[in-house]
């Protein structure tokens, strides 16, 4: 039985609105998605073979919420004979549902719940078995994170058309959002599109980019100077990251020649990618390029990790000393960066799919700094 969006969508096909979805999920027969009355219209409109149980929910005299779950789940219960029943017992981050401004947590309470309404069954926590299936996608997922990676791409244009003197980081941001939100919906029949721009702009602020936030200020960029723009894009619940970085103006020799080096890290780690690889070679590839060129002690995060049913998965982490073996058709980030006193940082990211003809980019994009 699962609740969190990224375990109901990879399930179902469904993203939650709410996050208030229940999935029940049986080794045999038909899934059941329990919801409130309110959402039956679009859970309809994406779920896969289910039936759906709908309570009564978001009127003024409207039942407990808690309460509605519980009775449908024993009624449930009462017609099937569940002698094992797996839930997500342990997680850390979870991935937004459509409403990302109130995601919900399965809490201690939802799990007495279960166990309530369902005490004759056996409780294991399924946390391990749901992370092993995310690790790689169907050509089905694959598809929809191309999707959302091709909707980045709308964001990227606004971004290289925008950067100019005298443009501040969150005029930026805006606008990149606003594009994404308005081009994206609808675009190859996405429905729901949210777009997460973070910008930081000039040396001060970008030489900060290597942490996996971006403070968007209102400072204006100066003639000469970086802006890094941090997008998560998610559209119907996939997700892609990605990364680019641009000048406002004509490019210094040595901003080009520090962006030529990040290009070439990101060509040499995607280059290294291929079933079975483990995740530390691919960190090495890239490491290798900027260590070549003196500048080892500037690329001082990962090269890379999961994405895809969230905006970062653990799974994999290319890093140094990472031991994870690269499975087909698992999607990965590849991003390599510098970051300097004297110029601010610069860093490439984009989604990468592992293929036994070799690494394939999703949605590729234009890496130019000016």
């Amino acid at each position: 039985m699962c609740r969190l969006p990224e375990n109901v969508l990879m399930l179902s096909g469904h993203w939650p609105l709410c996050g208030d979805a229940v999935l029940v999920f049986p080794a045999e027969g038909n899934m059941v998605c329990i919801v409130p009355e309110t959402q039956v219209e679009e859970v309809s409109a994406e779920i896969w073979d289910a039936q759906i149980l709908a309570y009564a929910h978001g009127r003024h005299d409207s039942p407990d919420q808690e309460r509605e779950i519980e009775r449908c789940l024993i009624d449930l219960a009462n017609k099937n004979s569940w002698k094992t029943i797996g839930y997500e017992g342990t997680f850390e981050g979870i991935a937004a549902p459509g409403n990302v401004a109130e995601p919900r947590v399965p809490s201690k309470r939802f799990e007495q719940l279960l166990k309530s309404a369902t005490s004759k069954a056996t409780f294991i926590d399924a946390q391990e078995l749901l992370d092993l299936l995310r690790k790689t996608k169907t050509a089905w997922e694959i598809e929809k994170i191309r999707l959302a990676n091709e909707i980045a791409n709308i964001g990227f244009e606004v971004f290289f058309e925008m950067v100019d003197a005298g443009r501040s980081a969150i005029e930026l941001a805006a606008a990149v959002e606003q594009a994404i939100m308005v081009k994206g919906t609808g675009y190859k029949k996405a429905r729901r599109v949210r777009a997460f721009a973070q910008v930081a702009v000039g040396k001060d602020e970008t030489l900060a980019g290597w942490r996996p936030f971006e403070v968007t200020t209102n400072r204006k960029l100066q003639k000469g100077e970086l802006a890094i723009l941090e997008l998560a894009v998610v559209a119907d619940g996939y997700w892609a990251d990605r990364t680019r970085v641009r000048v406002a103006g004509s490019a210094s020799p040595e901003l080009q020649r520090l962006s030529d080096i990040v290009k070439q890290a990101q060509d040499a780690a995607i280059s290294a990618i291929y079933p079975g690889v483990c995740a530390s070679k691919i960190d090495k590839q890239a490491r290798g390029i900027i260590s070549k060129n003196g500048l080892e002690n500037e690329f001082v995060h990962i090269t890379g990790h999961g994405v895809g049913f969230r905006y970062h998965e653990g799974y994999p982490i290319l890093a140094p000393g990472s031991s994870q073996a690269l499975l087909p058709n698992a999607i990965v980030t590849v991003e390599p960066g510098v970051y300097l006193p004297d110029f601010g940082g610069i860093r490439i990211e984009d989604d990468i799919v592992v293929t036994s003809e070799g690494p394939e980019i999703l949605a590729p994009f234009s890496r130019q700094l000016s």
